[in-house]
C-alpha cells in the first residue's frame, strides 16, 4: 500500500551535506519536528523564513541561506516507521550501558525524561532511530550508539617511552 509523506532533510549548501531527519504524515507534523529539534537544542531563530520551490518542497531558513531544511512531499510504499514504545527494563539498560560502556554524563533513549523522549521522538519520527543514538541529559545527540569512541594517540608521549625489549 503506497501514501504520500512529508520527509524533512536538512541541507548544507556549501559542502553539498544532505541528512534525512523523518517522514511524517502531514506537512504541520514535519514542520513540528524541526521545531522540536530546534528545542532539544536550544536553537533560537529569529529570521525563519518559509519558501516554496518550483517543485513544491518547503524550505525553511534560517539564519543563513546555505543551511536550510527542506520537506519534500513523496511517496512511499507501506507505513511509517514506529514511534510508539515501551521503555526497557533496568537490567537491559544497565546491561546496554556496560556493552557501550556509557560514562554518567551519557544516557540511552530509555533513561531520558519523558518530555525530552517525546521531543526525540518527534524530531526523528521513529522510535528506532531514536534508539540507535546517545545522548546529553538534555537530550542533546553525543553521538551514534554503534559508532566507536576514537582516541587519539600522542605520538610524542610514545616517543618517550623506553625500549623494554628484554
Amino acid at each position: 500500500m503506497s501514501q504520500t509523506v512529508y520527509t524533512n532533510y536538512w541541507q548544507n549548501r556549501i559542502g553539498n551535506i544532505r541528512k534525512e531527519h523523518g517522514s511524517y504524515k502531514t506537512e504541520e507534523e514535519a514542520i513540528a519536528g524541526i521545531k522540536a529539534w530546534w528545542e532539544l537544542h536550544k536553537e533560537n531563530h529569529k529570521h525563519v523564513q518559509y519558501n516554496r520551490t518550483n517543485s513544491g518542497a518547503l524550505e525553511i531558513v534560517y539564519d543563513d541561506k546555505n543551511y536550510v531544511y527542506r520537506i519534500e512531499k513523496r511517496t512511499i510504499e507501506g507505513a511509517l516507521p514506529k514511534r510508539t514504545y515501551r521503555l526497557k527494563k533496568a537490567g537491559e539498560v544497565e546491561s546496554l550501558r556496560g556493552k557501550y560502556n556509557l560514562n554518567k554524563e551519557s544516557f540511552l533513549f530509555d533513561e531520558l525524561p519523558e518530555p525530552i523522549r517525546d521531543r526525540l521522538i518527534l524530531a526523528m519520527a521513529d522510535i528506532n532511530k531514536a534508539r540507535a543514538h546517545v545522548y546529553d541529559s538534555e537530550g542533546r545527540l553525543i553521538r551514534g550508539l554503534e559508532e566507536k569512541v576514537i582516541l587519539k594517540s600522542n605520538a610524542s608521549f610514545k616517543n618517550k617511552i623506553p625500549n623494554l625489549n628484554i
